[in-house]
């Protein structure tokens, strides 16, 4: 098996216009993961230092990495770097994460974007590295609970609720309301084992069960389509869609992406699929390089993995039951009984698949979910 990804990394500016703030920031530079860049104040610059230099004012050093950073780490005061940034706000779904720290680095503040962006993960960690206090506001974190607009972040979950409805579910849960969650799908590890669930916090195993209670808010954690509207209609509900299914694909060489796609999307949608709930795209050795493959991979940002044929013939002994088309013709001309179903089925980790194999005259799919028991 070979799997094609590409990978991204978030970008840090780190921000110092004192001597001790460069001092700290040089400190941290050393220390942090990922990609950054250290500003620091033409005055303070030490040879040696790998960093853009810059003179005063500040603001403008400011606003280029608002900009073009997704996450500022300013060795300033939090009065300071207010004024400097109040202009630049827009809101926390796009604005980077922010956060300052005072010139004896005593505090390190997470001060914008702390959940959608990021500013209280950043603020521990920058705490924990220059050895400071994070001082962290947003009111799911100070109590210890859920946080409606987080909830599977670290998985890739999608979150699927208006703006208006993330607010009333969160303060819900904020004032101790009876919460709901649901799950059919995804990571199951969305709560740290060693915490226990805030008491006003109820998993159910069943949605009619969850639909019939007296819960204020619903979380849905789901890859189906199924309309909750009727269902949950005395409900503020909050849909996430996690990263949990996967496809295996076949076609022939020089199959268009249109088309790929023309029958990726209709499988989903026939099958009440979420096409945001896909994951991963599998295949067979021989279609490595296949531009339509290639392109569908890349317009869904998920990877693309190959399996060699004697992987995909051994799912037809391990698991038949679950194979539902065996081509002794493609045996013969490509070596393997079938693509699209043991992709699939390799990929998932499952032991049968949510779409047996759909084809059209020149490509195939299947569908499984993953089972995360095997993860």
């Amino acid at each position: 098996m070979a799997t094609e990804k590409a990978s991204t990394s978030d970008r840090t500016a780190i921000i110092a216009l004192t001597r001790n703030g460069a001092r700290m920031a040089r400190a941290l530079a050393g220390s942090i993961n990922g990609e950054f860049t250290l500003f620091l104040d033409r005055r303070f610059h030490e040879e040696g230092d790998a960093a853009e230099v810059f003179d005063l004012p500040l603001r403008p050093v400011v606003e280029q990495a608002f900009a073009k950073y997704s996450h500022l780490i300013l060795f300033l005061s939090a009065g300071a770097s207010i004024r400097l940034l109040a202009p630049l706000l827009k809101s926390k779904q796009v604005d980077p994460a922010v956060v300052c720290v005072d010139d004896a680095g005593s505090f390190c503040v997470s001060l914008i974007s702390g959940h959608v962006g990021g500013a209280d993960k950043l603020a521990q960690e920058v705490a924990r590295h220059i050895g400071a206090t994070a001082v962290i506001t947003s009111a799911s974190h100070a109590s210890g609970t859920l946080a409606v607009d987080l909830l599977g972040r670290e998985f890739g979950w999608q979150l699927k609720a208006d703006s208006n409805s993330v607010t009333r579910a969160s303060a819900a849960v904020i004032n101790g309301q009876p919460i709901g969650v649901w799950q059919s799908a995804g990571e199951p590890n969305w709560w740290p084992n060693e915490t226990p669930l805030p008491e006003n916090i109820t998993v159910y195993s069943a949605l009619d069960d969850l639909a019939a209670s007296a819960c204020a808010a619903a979380l849905i954690i789901t890859d189906t389509t199924e309309p909750l509207d009727t269902l949950l209609a005395d409900k503020i509900t909050v849909v996430y869609r996690p990263k949990s299914l996967v496809i295996g694909m076949g076609c022939r060489r020089g199959v268009p992406v249109g088309e790929l796609e023309f029958l990726l999307a209709g499988t989903f949608e026939e099958n009440g699929l979420a096409i945001e709930c896909l994951s991963e795209i599998s295949s067979a050795e021989i279609k490595r390089g296949e531009p339509g493959l290639e392109h569908l991979a890349e317009r869904h940002g998920v990877p693309l993995t190959f399996y060699q044929g004697d992987e995909l013939n051994e799912v037809f002994e391990t698991n038949p039951s679950a194979i539902t088309s065996k081509s002794e013709r493609a045996r013969r001309l490509v070596g393997v009984w079938g693509v699209a179903e043991p992709s699939a089925l390799l990929t998932s980790g499952a032991s049968e698949l949510v779409v047996t194999r759909k084809n059209t005259s020149r490509a195939t799919i299947a569908v499984a979910r993953i089972d995360h028991s095997k993860k």
